[in-house]
């Protein structure tokens, strides 16, 4: 396997950004099949989307390790990697949780000083769009997926898919499944990610490009906003490519990351 183009942008502190993959402009059609099961009103009307030009994302949700290296730099709060009950979960190559909407905007405007590069979090046509990396069906990995290929709650069924049993209840490491067909890694499943937009009820009046939903109007609330790619808790169904929550922006769990974008210019 061989990604597209990646890059690390060099910190003005020393070392370097996060790994990023370069995504190439092209459309795609938002929203589940047709025959896709549980699928929701919330993630309709299908529509098409055109990514006007290429973006870089990166490869991996953000670290522990990479949100540590600002804290150290801006004493900024550090999160906790605490999961449940008294158990520590692990830093370094961990998914970072722990991290408000608001926490996430800091570390890429932080980030976007440091590299000189326009860091931002994805829209969500952005996610989309690079998560299923030209695949059409429930998954990257087709009409079903395994718990040997993400980390999630495979206790529950979905459609006429093989039941996966296992549930480890936890992050796992960054990179440890198999990448999409672009190099991504854990679009489905181990941690939600934010995303800049504000939350919409439905895809009705919704952007057809990457620009984002930022304003506030019909069924647009910004007070709250859309999670992406469901965490090691999720079921199949949330964890699907077209699948989206939501949450309040000043909100911190142990379910929720971020990975980040930059403009090429």
């Amino acid at each position: 396997f061989e990604p597209l183009q990646t890059f690390q942008d060099p910190l003005s502190i020393g070392g370097l950004g996060p790994k990023m993959v370069v995504i190439p402009s092209g459309s795609f059609i938002m929203g589940p099949s047709p025959d896709e099961p549980l699928q929701l009103d919330k993630e309709k009307p299908r529509h098409k989307v055109t990514i006007n030009k290429p973006f870089a994302i990166s490869q991996y949700e953000i670290t522990f390790a990479e949100f540590d290296k600002f804290v150290a730099a801006t004493g900024y709060r550090r999160p906790s990697d605490k999961g449940w009950g008294t158990a520590h979960w692990g830093r370094g190559n961990m998914p970072v949780f722990d991290i408000t909407w608001y926490d996430a905007q800091n570390y890429v405007e932080w980030l976007s000083e440091q590299t000189g590069g326009r860091y931002q979090l994805p829209a969500e046509t952005q996610w989309e769009y690079a998560a299923r990396a030209g695949s059409t069906t429930a998954f990257h990995t087709g009409d079903c997926i395994h718990t040997d290929q993400a980390n999630f709650h495979g206790r529950y069924e979905f459609g006429d898919c093989p039941l996966p049993p296992l549930y480890r209840g936890k992050t796992t490491a960054v990179g440890s499944f198999e990448p999409n067909a672009w190099g991504l890694y854990d679009v489905h499943g181990n941690i939600f990610e934010w995303t800049r937009d504000c939350w919409h009820t439905s895809y009705h009046g919704a952007p057809d490009d990457e620009s984002g939903w930022m304003y506030e109007g019909d069924n647009v609330d910004c007070e709250q906003r859309v999670l992406r790619g469901g965490s090691w808790s999720g079921r199949p169904a949330d964890i699907r490519s077209a699948a989206r929550s939501r949450n309040d922006a000043n909100f911190k769990s142990i379910f929720i990351g971020f990975r980040v974008v930059r403009d090429l210019n």
